[in-house]
């Protein structure tokens, strides 16, 4: 059974596919917060953090007459967020990574290339809510504010664990900010990512594993069952 949440968001994207571009800000500031800490863990970078989340709000605007009521909503914007990362980590790379989204190409990567003169979202005002992710950006104070800075040792512990994730590759990095800093569960990442639990855990298990090999220097024995925990 949804719930009171999974409810309202089932609303707003109802309303926005109707070109509701008031329903649009609602969904960007009920989950701005967690993309943004989940760019920014998988990045350690706030401009590429802030792009990621533009555009994956873009994505979510010009997708939403693809979302279909039995996936969760927030599963959908993370599933278009994943791509949207895979995407950047593609161009930066320069090669190009194949993504399976054969179940629904539209769908999964929300790369909705132009609106039909017949949608709502491409009235006046529907081309306004397609950049509104952008001005809302620009007027929030980024969340990195969550995570402060507290003196030296903080400071080069948080560099440990940065040099660690990012020693990691794209899916084992994923899977992992996704559990111990988002707080999902495995079935939220399996749904998020599209895979199975199995390789859900498999994947955890092996990111744990190297990043605990990686930080072993900077924890003490009780506090390695917890890689994630100086950067938390």
């Amino acid at each position: 059974m949804a719930t009171a949440s999974e409810k309202q968001d089932i609303s707003l994207m109802a309303a926005i596919k109707r070109g509701d571009s008031e329903a649009f800000e609602q969904l960007f500031y009920k989950y701005y917060r967690r993309l943004y800490a989940l760019f920014y863990r998988l990045s350690w970078d706030d401009g590429r953090a802030e792009d990621l989340l533009q555009e994956t709000f873009i994505r979510v605007w010009r997708g939403a007459m693809t979302f279909k009521e039995d996936l969760r909503v927030s599963s959908w914007i993370y599933r278009i967020g994943r791509n949207c990362w895979i995407d950047l980590e593609a161009r930066r790379k320069s090669v190009r990574r194949a993504v399976d989204i054969e179940s629904d190409a539209m769908l999964e990567s929300g790369r909705v290339d132009a609106l039909s003169e017949t949608d709502p979202r491409a009235t006046t005002s529907g081309r306004y809510a397609a950049v509104k992710a952008v001005a809302l950006i620009d007027q929030l104070a980024a969340p990195n504010q969550e995570m402060p800075e507290a003196g030296a040792a903080r400071r080069e512990t948080e560099d440990a664990v940065r040099a660690g994730l990012l020693e990691l590759d794209a899916m084992h990095r994923l899977v992992l900010v996704m559990s111990f800093y988002q707080g999902m569960t495995y079935q939220e990442i399996s749904e998020a990512l599209e895979v199975p639990l199995g390789t859900v855990k498999s994947r955890l298990h092996y990111a744990e594993r190297k990043l605990r090999e990686r930080l072993r220097r900077f924890f003490k024995p009780e506090d390695a069952e917890n890689p994630a925990k100086g950067g938390a």
